[in-house]
């Protein structure tokens, strides 16, 4: 029995430093600046835009808006390379591997504290051509760009 209660003495102790959301990050908002696009490929910025503000407001350590940290991001790399499995298929390809690649800076204080600068987060899917082209690359993008933001969120909440 005291053993019991040594165990939920130590695990209640352990346990009531916790937060929700892991540790508490060096700022208390942040504000997504407009996403740039460096690409061929239009129009990803704007989704881009809303996935990251949304996937940002759902920590809740954090509010997104002006007046704390400010975070900056262009997509750089929209790529397809196409995938063959036979010599003889080099002209015809029916799969490809998308990738893209966010550039982003996150300072704090004013832009006097730089977290971290031109660090790139990348993103690879699988393209599997079954129909038309066009329609099923633009249905990749909001996979794609959800990876991106979740690698981004949490860089940016990391404590540091």
């Amino acid at each position: 029995m005291r053993l019991l209660a040594l165990f939920a003495t130590v695990v209640l102790t352990g346990c009531s430093a916790y937060q929700l959301g892991g540790p508490k990050p060096a700022f208390a908002r942040i504000e997504v600046l407009p996403i740039r696009n460096a690409t061929a490929r239009p129009g990803l910025q704007a989704i881009f835009q809303e996935k990251l503000v949304e996937d940002l407001g759902r920590d809740p350590r954090i509010k997104v808006g002006t007046g704390g940290a400010k975070l900056d991001v262009e997509i750089v790399t929209y790529r397809r390379e196409g995938l063959t499995t036979k010599s003889t298929d080099a002209y015809s390809f029916s799969s490809y591997r998308v990738t893209m690649v966010a550039r982003c800076t996150l300072t704090t204080d004013g832009g006097r504290k730089t977290l971290f600068k031109d660090r790139d987060f990348t993103s690879v899917a699988a393209l599997q051509i079954t129909g038309d082209a066009a329609s099923e690359e633009r249905s990749l993008a909001p996979r794609l760009l959800g990876d991106l933001s979740a690698q981004i969120r949490e860089a940016a909440t990391t404590a540091w």
